[in-house]
């Protein structure tokens, strides 16, 4: 202490200039423990900052930081400066904007496109489309976007999607038929069917039509194959399904038709063979009257030949099996030779002893025989004249109606029956040898039997007879 004293009394002047140091370094340590701490992020940048700024701002401007009139910054620049307090700061960039062929510089701190457009005051609905090109930064080679460099508006149109039946109102800024379903949601599957085509461009107003596939199955080629198709008709179906028709194939059902409810459809493959083939052509049979034969008899003068023909056969197949066999031309290489039979025409008179006389005929033939009378004929009512008008007795004969028309009037004989003639047309006669005999209803007699039928003189003319019976 005695040494200090000794040096300020040898040097006075150092006691001024010691205050003065003294005084000077308390305002350096003021000064230093009165700065604030606080925190900058920049554009996304962090940093620190000491600074006694009193304000937001007057810190911006210790730390170097330049603000415009359309950069953002929070808390606002004249809020007062709280030691610990972040400072953000976004600088307003220059975006382009595209709308409608117009364009528009502006400058801004938004980084959401719609949020930039909406400060544009352009408005962006649903449906309306943005392309945006970003600014990237590269900090650890990694490119991230940071914000917009342009925006394009692209105004979305009103479009009508009918999805299976169901009508969907879109408005849709794409630029085809599949970007709009796309944007819409809707999810196209296998076979399903869209009109116009998924590539067309779009236009205000248009309508998009989406046709679901329903599952089918084909039966064709003899295999079963399963499939999905949009087709409103069997014909769509089978194309969409890559099934071909070809020729003269056919689908059940037809391709015109709709789809059936079951899905299933058959495809018949036909096709056509030509076949070449020679057949026998049959032989009639022709008769010629022969005067050295007697009557109701027949001989073979020509045994007859068959001819041939070559035929030319259209074959129509269907899956494999012959459905129709059509002759295209037929030729005839051989013509066929008739047989020909003569017929007796010679008339030999016989007698014949019977229980009431003889008698002379001149044919007779083997008939089975029933009776009727008028109220015995086989129906309800009763008949009491025959056909030729005279009434029904013994004696009036029934013959089929072709025997009556050549034999009315003519004089019979029926061994155990009698005389008669034949006078009347027999109704349900099974066969033409049949005949039915005439009684009363008084003295009617049941007949179920064979017998013959004797054909009595006179001959009648040649021209009324018939030399083969009917």
């Amino acid at each position: 202490m005695e040494k200090i004293k000794r040096t300020l009394d040898r040097y006075p002047q150092i006691l001024p200039l010691g205050i003065v140091v003294f005084a000077l370094c308390g305002s350096v340590l003021i000064y230093i423990a009165t700065a604030r701490t606080v925190h900058l992020v920049i554009n996304g940048s962090e940093s620190s900052l000491r600074t006694h700024a009193r304000t937001v701002m007057a810190a911006l401007r210790d730390g170097g930081v330049t603000v415009g009139d359309e950069d953002q910054v929070q808390p606002s620049a004249s809020e007062k400066l709280i030691p610990g307090m972040t400072i953000r700061v976004q600088n307003a960039r220059e975006v382009t904007i595209h709308t409608g062929g117009e364009i528009e510089k502006v400058l801004t701190t938004e980084s959401s496109p719609e949020n930039i457009l909406l400060e544009a005051g352009i408005r962006v609905f649903p449906g309306d489309h943005l392309d945006v090109t970003m600014w990237f930064e590269d900090p650890s080679g990694v490119q991230v976007p940071k914000y917009p460099l342009s925006v394009q508006l692209h105004p979305g149109v009103a479009l009508e999607i009918i999805d299976d039946g169901t009508s969907i109102p879109v408005r849709s800024a794409a630029g085809t038929v599949g970007e709009v379903l796309w944007d819409a949601g809707i999810v196209l599957y296998e076979g399903d069917h869209v009109e116009p085509n998924p590539g067309e461009p779009v236009s205000a107003g248009d309508v998009i039509e989406v046709v679901r596939a329903q599952p089918l199955v084909f039966e064709v080629d003899g295999e079963v194959v399963r499939a999905r198709a949009a087709g409103k008709t069997v014909g769509e179906a089978l194309v969409q399904s890559g099934i071909a028709l070809t020729g003269m194939d056919y689908s059940i059902p037809e391709v015109d038709g709709p789809i059936p409810g079951d899905g299933r459809i058959r495809v018949v493959r036909v096709r056509e063979n030509i076949l070449y083939e020679m057949e026998p052509i049959p032989f009639g049979t022709v008769y010629q009257p022969a005067d050295t034969l007697e009557l109701d008899t027949l001989a073979v003068i020509s045994t007859g030949s068959y001819g041939v023909v070559a035929k030319r056969n259209r074959l129509r197949i269907e899956d494999g099996v012959e459905v129709e066999r059509s002759v295209d031309e037929a030729v005839h290489l051989i013509e066929p030779k008739p047989r020909v039979v003569g017929y007796g025409t010679k008339i030999v008179i016989r007698t014949l002893s019977t229980a009431s006389g003889t008698i002379e005929y001149w044919r007779a033939i083997p008939v089975y025989a029933t009776a009727y009378s008028p109220c015995r004929s086989g129906v309800s009512e009763c008949y009491p004249l025959t056909a030729s008008g005279r009434p029904v007795t013994r004696g009036m004969v029934a013959v089929i109606r072709s025997w009556y028309n050549q034999m009315r009037g003519w004089p019979v004989f029926i061994p155990a029956y009698g005389s008669g003639s034949i006078e009347d047309i027999g109704a349900g006669f099974a066969d033409k040898d049949w005949i039915d005999l005439g009684f009363t209803d008084d003295d009617f007699e049941g007949w179920h039997s064979w017998t013959t039928l004797y054909f009595l003189t006179p001959v009648p003319p040649l021209d009324s007879i018939p030399w083969i019976l009917p």
